[in-house]
């Protein structure tokens, strides 16, 4: 299976801004994050679901992301978790993003050559650096500092973080990290790289994130 196959024609899905990968056991979990403003008249997670079982040889669960449009062309703040409604046709299930560590700054400081990611979690705030000259992969190392220091046991590394696409108020990025045994994908939009790269290492994790948060 090829999941840049898989992601270059679920992002021709309309209303679609980008697209995750998660393998869990014997289950290929898709998350797609949408814009509210453009989503397609047709249902969205039953077309996903057919382009992805095309791709996949394992069962296929697709997860929705909705997002309402901002200035800063970031996702809206997380609510109180809604619970999740199956859709028995498809045996599908579509979610509202769920109460996770929020990204508040990403800020670098190239006199000092230092990088913070600024993050919250219930009124928390934490703090994660790393040398700015690393870039993209100093902004997913930051993340994960910051997570750390919020208490957040998550050991990974970088394995790739690079630029999607872009345009004058946002760039798209995808990260790969190495956890366990197992490389989860994360992808975001952000007003500049380093900012889409600290976003995409919380799509990565999320999931994760809200297993350790819960127990």
């Amino acid at each position: 299976m090829m999941l840049d196959d898989l992601e270059l024609e679920l992002r021709k899905l309309p209303g679609v801004r980008a697209a995750g990968f998660e393998n869990r056991d014997d289950l290929l979990l898709v998350q797609l994050h949408v814009s509210a403003a453009e989503a397609p008249e047709t249902p969205l997670p039953v077309a996903a679901t057919r382009i992805a079982a095309r791709h996949s040889d394992r069962p296929v669960a697709v997860e929705v992301i909705r997002w309402r449009e901002s200035h800063a062309a970031a996702p809206a703040a997380p609510t109180a978790a809604t619970p999740p409604s199956a859709n028995p046709e498809t045996d599908l299930v579509t979610v509202e993003a769920a109460t996770r560590p929020r990204l508040l700054a990403v800020l670098s400081f190239p006199d000092t050559d230092e990088l913070e990611v600024h993050l919250i979690l219930e009124g928390r705030r934490t703090i994660g650096r790393a040398p700015a000259t690393r870039g993209l992969s100093g902004a997913v190392e930051a993340t994960l500092a910051a997570l750390a220091s919020m208490g957040v046991p998550v050991e990974a590394t970088t394995e790739w973080a690079r630029a999607i696409e872009s345009d004058e108020n946002v760039t798209v990025v995808g990260v790969c990290l190495g956890v366990d045994d197992m490389n989860l994908y994360g992808m975001a939009p952000g007003s500049n790289a380093i900012d889409g790269a600290a976003r995409a290492t919380l799509d990565a994790l999320n999931r994760r994130i809200s297993r350790i948060l819960a127990s």
